[in-house]
């Protein structure tokens, strides 16, 4: 899905803008026939606030909107950030849920990778470290207490999603709990990774937001194994979950060294 906004070509309309900049002496141009504001030294004497000057251009910024075709277009991801490409929950990966709403409201954690970039990621293959290129510097002190306090109700979590095979080819997929299940463990995921990818001095890292759209993708895909309308469908979404889960192994065991533990298993 693409969502397409008109912009002013001014550095009044974005966050960086600076003012003192804006006030010395230029011509402004913001489309060839709608706005054109010249200035001059006398025109920028002391004497002219800063607010004169940018309600002078705020004035021009209807007749802007009301003209699209002198606007350039753009898109902007759930967390804000404008970029120039499409944006969606199946971007990056054809094989993502298409059950997530483009707000990211609908997923268990809300600041994921969709959220900051506004697409999805590809699978990551066991033990594979193409895909993300580095992993943030933690303490294996940190990532030895998280592995000691999580890592037993990951491997349970992960476990009671595995055996969903099962009750799919049974036919009972309709009987599936949702994510928010404590038997997944999702929410213990998402710690273990805030432990293994993230720390005072690292803050919330791109690796981080990864891993939280591959637990993401495994709330999101049992929801859509509870609601499929029939086995085969069923099936798509927890083979879309089991290849979720590996990927977040992926990326927990490059970070799991002798000093830390064991790797995981995966599924």
């Amino acid at each position: 899905m693409k969502i397409s906004i008109y912009t002013v070509s001014l550095p009044l309309m974005f966050s960086s803008f600076n003012v003192d900049a804006f006030l010395q002496p230029r011509a402004l141009k913001v489309t060839n026939t709608f706005l054109q504001a010249s200035t001059n030294e006398s025109s920028f004497s002391e004497g002219v606030s800063r607010r004169h000057i940018l309600q002078r251009v705020l004035a021009a910024f209807p007749a802007l909107v009301m003209c699209p075709s002198q606007s350039s277009a753009g898109t902007f991801t759930p967390g804000g950030t404008l970029v120039d490409r499409d944006v969606g929950a199946t971007v990056g990966n054809s094989e993502a849920s298409p059950s997530r709403k483009v707000d990211n409201s609908n997923v268990l954690f809300s600041q994921d990778n969709y959220f900051k970039f506004g697409a999805g990621a590809p699978w990551i293959e066991p033990d594979s470290t193409d895909f993300p290129k580095t992993m943030p510097f933690v303490l294996s002190q940190q990532r030895y207490d998280s592995l000691k306090k999580y890592g037993d109700r990951v491997k349970a979590g992960i476990l009671s999603v595995n055996v969903l095979e099962e009750v799919i080819s049974a036919g009972n997929f309709a009987s599936i709990a949702n994510g928010d299940d404590p038997k997944y463990a999702l929410r213990p995921l998402g710690l273990l990774a805030n432990g293994f990818l993230a720390s005072e001095n690292t803050g919330t890292t791109n690796e981080l937001l990864l891993a939280r759209w591959y637990i993401n993708e495994i709330y999101l895909r049992l929801v859509d194994m509870r609601i499929a309308s029939n086995k085969d469908e069923a099936m798509v979404a927890y083979n879309a979950a089991k290849k979720s889960i590996n990927s977040y192994l992926a990326m927990m065991n490059r970070v799991v060294t002798s000093k830390v533990g064991n790797k995981f298993e995966y599924i």
